[in-house]
């Protein structure tokens, strides 16, 4: 199975559909995987044709179960080749958090380790009530970096995030929402359903003003000395200054659904 066979890649109805697809080895990820899951993400963000981005497993066992360890004897067993595979890895994650687009991480099985910060770098999480979540680093002997437990901090508290890292345990879909690991859990025969129609809402809405949203939050999120309140601003003229700022008014005025260009 090729690189393409296992990253899936599809757009369809302005929804990127960004599939995991490993589903032998629980859609654990290999370096190639996050070396393609970089390429797909920066083509997709300046890609009109995409305005929100659904990340899945392939199957209904695993979301992802993180890294394919058996790659770990040959590709990180010298601190040179440690250094190589976490350049991979780390320009997945820079490309992944600088998308200016909406993506929403469907999630039902295993959400373990690399698979879980995944889950984390998407806006919004959708959980099946019968997934699962860890991080087990603790299990492996390895470290977990600076950048990742800042991740999971990001997401959870640091009391929280202790009981995961210390235990390495396998916690329930119930945890992680009370935790804030993800923003909704549904019934298994519900997920499908209750993603895409999160995506079709958020595709429907004016491209512009989303991305707005989107970097504004990432910017309120910093501390106020670090700021970029001139790129704010920017963002917020470009809407007003949109076409799709008249078409709203005009769809508002005739009872009537918008239709938004992003332009």
């Amino acid at each position: 199975m090729s690189v393409n066979d296992q990253i899936v890649a599809e757009v369809d109805g302005f929804i990127g559909r960004f599939t995991i697809n490993n589903a032998a080895k629980r859609n654990c990820m290999t370096l190639s995987m996050w070396q393609r899951m970089g390429d797909v993400f920066a083509t997709w963000a300046d890609d009109p044709a995409v305005r929100v981005i659904i990340v899945r497993g392939a199957g209904e066992r695993c979301f992802c179960a993180g890294n394919d360890i058996s790659e770990f004897a040959e590709l990180r067993s010298s601190p040179e080749s440690i250094a190589k595979y976490t350049a991979v890895t780390d320009r997945a994650y820079t490309l992944f958090k600088a998308m200016p687009k909406p993506t929403i991480a469907r999630i039902a099985g295993f959400c373990i380790g690399g698979g879980l910060e995944v889950a984390q770098l998407c806006d919004i999480q959708i959980a099946a009530n019968t997934a699962t979540f860890g991080v087990t680093p603790a299990k492996l002997g390895l470290g977990y970096k600076l950048d990742d437990v800042q991740l999971l901090t990001d997401n959870v508290s640091a009391k929280a995030a202790k009981e995961i890292l210390f235990t390495a345990r396998q916690f329930s879909a119930q945890d992680a929402l009370r935790w804030g690991l993800v923003n909704r859990v549904v019934a298994e025969n519900d997920l499908d359903e209750t993603v895409e129609s999160y995506a079709r809402e958020i595709a429907a809405n004016a491209p512009l003003s989303v991305k707005a949203a989107k970097i504004i939050i990432g910017e309120a999120a910093k501390e106020k000395a670090h700021r970029d309140t001139s790129l704010c601003q920017a963002l917020v003229d470009a809407c007003h200054e949109s076409d799709d700022y008249k078409e709203g008014q005009h769809a508002f005025a005739e009872k009537r659904p918008p239709l938004f260009k992003g332009t």
